[in-house]
């Protein structure tokens, strides 16, 4: 599914021969969130074999995209797709508001993106007139508080980092177990703790508007959920991500990603369907509802051409990208609600 503006070229520039080119699935339309113009950018992991360390030893099984482009990224490789999409993106660049930076793994693991990529990256954002945040995935137990210093303080004035963690889910049967993420309350505890640890360092020397954050990763009616059970699941999930950044100050965005069968989602769990379309909006209602305004929430459609329902996706992004679109881009429900 897709919440896209217009394409920024008629034409696609890519050679299959160069790897540091993106190709189209990982080339995320620009959309919008409640700050503004939002982009989200694939960079290459660098780990061995292309490979998040955890899908290589086949964990995390409701998804493909730690499996990443097939080839194993080198820093010269992530260096000219970084000057590739400032070239790519280069018009709409002075207007973004916040810069999502994945590496289908962790990006806080210098193993897997090296911080000569991620310093050419801030390089760039610091030109980003009026970018207000960036976001950066990563595992859980590569966020320590030298890490997030290190990235923070060079963003610039104004500029807000959020670490983004995929918790999927709260309940430690569905998380843990069902899905193996071996992704442990403790240790999700610490990552937060570390964020929190240096925010009031950053604003000593920058101001309030730079204090980190956290992103929480929930899918919804994943494997482990019902039709009855995925929407409680959900709220159950943001909740926990809303306690969690409360106990620490720190603030808070929530990304709803609704299931979809993968290849190794389909042949791990082939009995469990894809998330309807009125799961989908009864859920982004039902977390509205008991966050208030804790944090932001946000809506990711983006399926990295992972999804192997592809018939099925196509008629959900015909009903549902409009509504989620203005959502997403104004807090406003009248769409979602309309869906129903």
């Amino acid at each position: 599914m897709s919440t896209e503006v217009e394409p920024l070229r008629d034409e696609y520039m890519t050679a299959a021969s160069d790897p540091a080119i993106p190709p189209p699935s990982v080339l995320f339309p620009l959309t919008y969130d409640v700050r503004g113009l939002r982009l989200a950018i694939v960079l290459g992991n660098q780990a061995i074999g292309g490979l998040c360390p955890f899908a290589k030893s086949t964990l995390c099984h409701h998804c493909d995209i730690g499996l990443g482009e097939g080839v194993r990224f080198n820093t010269e490789m992530n260096l000219r797709r970084v000057d590739w999409f400032m070239n790519y993106y280069a018009k709409v660049l002075p207007e973004l508001r916040h810069l999502v930076i994945y590496n289908s793994g962790s990006t806080l693991n210098p193993a897997e993106l090296s911080p000569q990529v991620i310093e050419s990256v801030l390089s760039h954002v610091r030109a980003f007139p009026n970018l207000k945040v960036v976001s950066m995935d990563s595992r859980e137990s590569f966020v320590t508080s030298a890490r997030v210093l290190q990235i923070a303080s060079q963003l610039g004035s104004g500029r807000e980092l959020r670490v983004i963690l995929g918790v999927e889910s709260a309940d430690d049967r569905i998380r843990d177990g069902i899905l193996e993420k071996r992704m442990s309350k403790q240790a999700i505890e610490l990552a937060a703790r570390a964020i929190a640890s240096i925010r009031e360092q950053l604003v000593r020397g920058h101001g309030p508007a730079v204090a980190p954050g956290l992103s929480i990763n929930i899918v919804i009616g994943g494997p482990g959920t019902t039709a009855a059970t995925a929407i409680d699941d959900a709220v159950a999930t943001s909740l926990y991500g809303v306690e969690l950044a409360n106990n620490h100050g720190l603030r808070l965005d929530l990304n709803l990603h609704p299931y979809y069968p993968s290849r190794r989602g389909a042949s791990r769990f082939p009995a469990h369907p894809r998330a309807s379309v009125t799961l989908i909006c009864e859920a982004i209602l039902a977390i509205l509802a008991r966050i208030k305004n804790s944090a932001v929430l946000f809506v990711g459609l983006q399926d990295e051409g992972h999804d192997q329902q592809q018939g099925q996706r196509r008629a959900e992004i015909a009903f549902l990208s409009e509504a989620i679109r203005h959502f997403n881009k104004t807090g406003r429900i009248d769409r979602i609600r309309s869906g129903l």
